[in-house]
């Protein structure tokens, strides 16, 4: 099934072929190309979540539902713990409302290191995406709004570090030139921007004054783009 979406995926993307060093039957591997992380909000959490097209489900751990759910999930011997539907995940200006499939043991679908939440092809048919796979470039956009992002493993500043070492960076955010014509130089200005709309959601979503404080009011770990 997921081979024969490869012909659909390719023309949404615009990927001419595929690294035969990707097995996709088995793990996502950090040193596939197509493993392109990105930074975004999943309710009240941060993070970096990786983006692989090929992947049928969106997939979280159970440790990250539990970190952002009123209602945690218990264990009862079933890799698939359950399901988490209408989430909305926030993405520079903008959110998409996806679905996400919750497991105790996410180990299957990665490799070691890598984080808690996966997005596959659902979330591609919900947002524009264009990746540049060998410069390790990932934009989504949402009408005139678009965020860029680079992987640390590609950029010039990182040449000399290990994989692992990468792999432990967050993606480096890149700005725009409209940024800089509306005086954004730092992409920690813009990322503070991005979750304002994260702080309204409502009585259904945690609220946690420290995150909000450090949404709005404190230092953002970002490296910014040269």
């Amino acid at each position: 099934m997921i081979l024969g979406m490869i012909p659909i995926l390719k023309t949404l993307i615009g990927i001419d072929d595929y690294p035969s060093y990707c097995d996709y039957d088995k793990k996502i591997h950090t040193d596939c190309a197509h493993n392109l992380k990105f930074s975004c909000m999943i309710r009240f959490e941060f993070t970096h979540a990786n983006f692989f097209p090929l992947l049928y489900v969106n997939v979280m751990s159970k440790k990250f539902h539990n970190s952002i759910m009123k209602d945690k999930m218990v264990y009862k011997g079933n890799n698939v713990v359950g399901a988490l539907m209408n989430v909305p995940i926030f993405v520079g200006t903008f959110s998409v409302v996806k679905d996400f499939a919750v497991l105790e043991n996410i180990d299957t679908y990665r490799d070691e290191g890598m984080g808690d939440v996966i997005f596959g092809e659902p979330f591609l048919r919900e947002v524009g995406i264009k990746t540049k796979r060998f410069e390790g470039i990932i934009t989504i956009y949402n009408g005139d709004d678009e965020i860029t992002y680079q992987m640390v493993r590609s950029h010039l500043r990182f040449k000399h570090h290990t994989k692992e070492q990468c792999n432990n960076i967050p993606p480096l955010l890149k700005l725009s030139e409209e940024d800089k014509m509306n005086g954004i130089s730092h992409s920690c200005q813009k990322l503070k921007g991005f979750y304002k709309g994260v702080l309204n959601l409502g009585p259904d979503y945690i609220r946690d004054a420290k995150m909000e404080e450090w949404l709005t009011c404190g230092h953002i770990s970002v490296h910014d783009m040269e």
